[in-house]
């Protein structure tokens, strides 16, 4: 008796992609053979590891074998992490899960041989070119003993303009190697050469857990630093000698060439990390107000007439909902840059804040969704730069009072 595994998800998996299993039975001739698969993935729940068993019982194919795809229910338990304005080491709670699959020959007179699979599945939906057609491999997007991988930076660019305002948050996602001891946040002249000052990041780390910092010039400014446009800010990975690097990241902090309000959507990209991008040319804001009437009549008795008062309603409005909508204009931007563009136009999260707003306000992340249908792919051979425009719902939803 033996289950030959021809395919399997790899060691880190996307968790919205596929996740097909394929396997041979030398048992398939047995009386009523099914194929028995079950899906145990382990979670967070209320801060304590959790496991869920789902059982699936296939009958094999024409030619013996079981064809089973995990992705849908492995992504039921995956949960998007999104949290501003916090300075701390901070897990990302189910950004990813443990999943064990057994795979079991079920037959009269049996069970026979089990096999078992497992792998860790993380918030990232890739595209088709990059798991199919580029030949995936999850060391890209783990982080290592001698590289640390954010998922917030790469393809996925958290800096589409390459510049860093001073009220951005710069949300790194990364996954937690076992020799990661120390992250410390530096701030470095405009030389890019003498460190002024430091902070080290506070909070435990587990290995292989997903964790989030944010590398803000505002952390900066909250400890009183000396800091100010031009200056550099370098994020750096650190093992337990605190002298051998693991990786790093550096940003200058800049300004962005406008007369209007800065408009920055936070949106979660395809990697399971936040990125943004800059709407920095004038923005226009509208409501959409949906009504619902009823028509009582105005006339009454008035002094033994029937008649009706000049100032009297005779059609009420019962309720008024007001939605907020905005047109937000970019700058002039490139074709790369329109890549990254394109992955916020299909996000399922995005936030708009108005970086005009005093820094650190919750209120100023408003969950919004676009509105916007279609989006036009620019290349360069069409035209060097160009204009992009989208329209974005505001999640804000105002009802006004009864006419009755």
């Amino acid at each position: 008796m033996a289950i030959t595994i021809s395919q399997q998800p790899q060691a880190f998996a996307p968790a919205y992609n596929d996740q097909y299993i394929t396997a041979l039975s030398n048992q398939i001739a047995q009386p009523n053979f099914k194929y028995k698969v079950e899906v145990d993935v382990t979670y967070l729940l209320n801060g304590t590891p959790t496991t869920s068993t789902f059982i699936y019982y296939h009958a094999p194919r024409p030619d013996g074998t079981l064809v089973f795809n995990a992705m849908e229910t492995i992504k039921n338990f995956i949960n998007h992490f999104m949290k501003p304005n916090d300075f701390n080491i901070v897990e990302c709670v189910n950004s990813k899960v443990d999943v064990s699959i057994d795979i079991v020959e079920t037959y009269t007179g049996g069970p026979g041989t089990t096999s078992t699979i497992t792998y860790k599945a993380w918030n990232a939906s890739l595209t088709e070119k990059q798991v199919h057609y580029s030949n995936y491999n999850y060391i890209d997007f783990t982080s290592t003993n001698s590289e640390i991988k954010i998922h917030n930076v790469g393809n996925n660019a958290i800096l589409p303009n390459n510049i860093v305002t001073m009220k951005q948050d710069v949300l790194l996602q990364f996954v937690k190697p076992a020799d990661l001891f120390r992250i410390v946040y530096l701030v470095i002249d405009p030389n890019g050469v003498d460190i002024l000052d430091s902070y080290t990041y506070t909070g435990s780390m587990t290995t292989n857990k997903i964790y989030q910092i944010n590398a803000s010039p505002q952390l900066a400014i909250n400890q009183s630093f000396t800091i100010a446009e031009d200056y550099f800010i370098q994020v750096v990975f650190l093992k337990s000698n605190l002298s051998t690097v693991i990786g790093s990241y550096t940003f200058k902090i800049g300004s962005l060439c406008t007369k209007h309000d800065v408009n920055r959507i936070y949106y979660l990209n395809r990697n399971g990390g936040i990125s943004s991008f800059p709407f920095e040319l004038l923005s226009t804001q509208t409501i959409d107000a949906k009504t619902s009437e009823v028509s009582l009549g105005n006339k009454e008795l008035i002094s033994g007439v029937y008649t009706s008062l000049p100032y009297k309603h005779e059609t009420f409005t019962v309720s008024t909902e007001e939605t907020y909508m905005v047109n937000l204009q970019t700058n002039w931007i490139t074709a790369q840059q329109s890549i990254y563009l394109e992955e916020l136009f299909s996000s399922p999260l995005k936030w708009l804040v108005n970086e005009e707003v005093d820094y650190g306000d919750l209120f100023a992340y408003v969950p919004i969704t676009s509105m916007s249908k279609q989006y036009l792919i620019n290349k360069h051979e069409n035209m060097k730069l160009f204009n992009y425009g989208i329209e974005v719902k505001l999640s804000i939803k105002e009802t006004r009072q009864r006419a009755l």
